[in-house]
């Protein structure tokens, strides 16, 4: 048996450690005591839609009587099960986004969100996340994404407007004026936009990246990385959801030109471009492509079809040759 958190092997459905972590309890079972059709049924406005690309459902829940349970207010924990049935592999949905994470903070060592996969009473499989702006006394931590920072909605940049009204770089800029620690911040989303790049992550959209102040209102820093998977998997989407640059119709580097999507070269003029040193950007993009051995073994432990890790693998493959720094 398999942790269905850290996919460590265990004796039971988690491991303490993840257990804790999570739940904060020493043992906690995967199984919820609920179906997909009751809590679709029973919850109302709890109900929202998210991507692949505003697809999915999500739900929220919270601790009631030692167990999780549907709720419209005072949520602590996402509950996203596959109901895109338009999309390839829709059953897969959760355990890809699930070892999407893990590999992230793993493999990666990056900040992410809290993440298990849970199983309904009739089996289907639902990723789960713990909520980071809810502190443990249960009150709200001030959290914003950048369509929010940046003042952009639908009735402002278009129906479109998470992916077309902002560039990666522009939301670096974001990041400058809002959180103190700059360099720090500009690594860390350096990192997760590789990380993006390299998982085949198509929906990593500007409400896909936030800012909190965990410590001291009014102290920005970024939340931990959230609702990474691999979209190509399930959809046909673009290579980034967003333009790298600010200035895209007007830069296209000899990479680009020559083969039609991005690679190492533009990743190291993104990198200059959001004040990263060079031989940290070439450090970081090196760190990418040297742990291909590590997430196959991760995909493999996962609870992926055997169908979605073949092509999981074929995806992270094509994109390291892309990342190779020559």
């Amino acid at each position: 048996m398999r942790c269905r958190s850290c996919l460590r092997e265990c004796e039971d459905d988690f491991c303490r450690t993840c257990s804790r972590k999570i739940f904060n309890k020493d043992k906690f079972s995967a199984k919820l005591d609920f179906t997909l059709p009751d809590i679709a049924q029973g919850t109302g406005d709890v109900v929202k839609r998210i991507s692949i690309s505003g697809a999915q459902i999500k739900f929220s829940l919270r601790f009631g009587w030692k167990k999780l349970e549907p709720t419209d207010r005072a949520g602590t924990y996402i509950l996203k099960p596959a109901t895109s049935m338009r999309f390839r592999l829709f059953r897969d949905m959760p355990a890809n986004e699930h070892v999407t994470m893990q590999m992230a903070k793993q493999i990666f060592k990056m900040n992410v969100a809290e993440s298990a996969l849970m199983e309904f009473s009739s089996g289907e499989f639902a990723y789960l996340t713990k909520r980071f702006d809810v502190r443990k006394d249960g009150t709200r931590i001030h959290q914003e994404d950048f369509a929010q920072v940046a003042d952009l909605c639908s009735q402002n940049a278009g129906s479109n407007f998470k992916y077309e009204s902002i560039s990666y770089e522009e939301i670096a800029g974001l990041i400058k004026q809002h959180v103190s620690a700059y360099i720090v911040a500009a690594e860390e989303f350096f990192k997760i936009i590789l990380f993006n790049y390299l998982v085949c992550n198509g929906d990593a959209h500007i409400k896909n990246f936030s800012i909190y102040s965990p410590n001291k209102e009014g102290v920005f820093v970024l939340t931990p990385a959230y609702d990474l998977l691999n979209t190509s998997l399930h959809a046909s989407d673009e290579r980034m959801a967003l333009d790298l640059f600010a200035d895209e119709e007007n830069y296209e580097s000899d990479f680009f030109s020559a083969n039609g999507f991005y690679g190492a070269p533009d990743f190291m003029e993104f990198a200059k471009r959001i004040g990263i040193v060079e031989k940290r950007a070439e450090r970081f993009i090196r760190e990418m492509t040297n742990h291909l051995d590590e997430m196959n073994e991760m995909i493999d432990a996962s609870f992926l079809s055997e169908e979605a890790k073949a092509k999981y693998k074929e995806c992270i493959y094509d994109r390291a040759r892309a990342l190779e720094i020559s």
